[in-house]
């Protein structure tokens, strides 16, 4: 597909120097932690070639902060949804890169992209139309148990029925990052799909799920996933991807108004969190048994 292989190329040149930055502080005897969150939805084969209306949002958001002079932490994301017509194909490739480098620091980075398609579908007409869907999520650490690395991230779509919705209505439809269902009602829902997963460096919270509704055909589901040690280390890394690839055909008695809605999320963070200061909690809880003392034995004098 040619919009998929413009956006690989866009990923690459994006995601080169934050990779080189990260091995280079990867050096040994230098703890590191990495976590990201790619994402692909893709749209195409559309029995109705024209859209009365296209709309997207790309958000992204992302904090890094260094603690400590020996500290470094950085982010970087990436989010574009391409349209292109004569065939129709709809296609968003997002991800979210997060590192860390050092004694104490925090990182995070997220994409929201979403995205509609609107389309005036005749009596007894059909529309349909294939898709792909795929998630990769990768978290490592140098040090489980000091460091933390962890990677989510979420793909969805709707088909639905908005016949007698306003088009500043279906605009309304970006406004939130996922779908809000008290915009439109239950019954106006035709189909769903949903592939959601998240992991943390440690393998303790690794999580997928595909959910779909009955009318959807699925021509493949295949999935990878790894947990273990580095090597050459101490560290552990996490891994897990899933591609999905099916299809969706609805039939229609009347002349309808049907929105494909979209949405993606992927989220990334690392952390080594400020060490705790022991001689000071010590202190502390030192001088509030002092204080307890006194009050009670001041209160057990004033009582006598």
């Amino acid at each position: 597909m040619k919009s998929y292989s413009v956006l690989v190329k866009r990923i690459a040149l994006r995601v080169t120097p934050f990779v080189t930055t990260w091995v280079l502080a990867s050096a040994p005897g230098l703890a590191a932690t990495l976590a990201g969150s790619y994402g692909e939805l893709f749209f195409t084969d559309f029995s109705q070639q024209e859209t009365s209306a296209l709309e997207a949002v790309n958000d992204a958001d992302g904090f890094a902060e260094s603690r400590t002079d020996d500290s470094v932490a950085d982010f970087d994301n990436f989010s574009s949804t391409i349209a292109e017509p004569s065939p129709l194909n709809v296609s968003n490739v997002a991800e979210s890169l997060v590192f860390g480098n050092g004694p104490s620091y925090t990182a995070s980075a997220t994409t929201s992209p979403r995205y509609f398609a609107n389309f005036d579908v005749s009596r007894n007409d059909t529309l349909s139309f294939n898709f792909t869907a795929f998630l990769d999520l990768n978290a490592s650490v140098d040090q489980p148990g000091v460091e933390y690395a962890s990677a989510a991230g979420d793909i969805s779509f709707y088909l639905l029925d908005t016949t007698g919705t306003s088009a500043d209505q279906r605009l309304n439809f970006l406004n939130s990052p996922q779908f809000d269902p008290t915009q439109i009602g239950q019954n106006n829902v035709l189909d769903s799909f949903m592939l959601a997963a998240s992991i943390d460096a440690t393998g303790q919270n690794n999580f997928i799920n595909n959910t779909s509704s009955g009318n959807i055909t699925f021509n493949s589901n295949s999935g990878l996933s790894s947990f273990g040690p580095i090597d050459g280390g101490n560290g552990s890394e996490a891994y897990k991807s899933s591609s999905v690839e099916g299809s969706v055909s609805r039939s229609f008695k009347k002349d309808s108004n049907i929105t494909l809605l979209a949405f993606k999320n992927t989220k990334s963070n690392v952390e080594v969190p400020e060490p705790e200061n022991v001689l000071g909690s010590v202190l502390f809880a030192g001088l509030l048994v002092v204080a307890m003392r006194a009050r009670k034995k001041a209160q057990n004098k004033s009582s006598s």
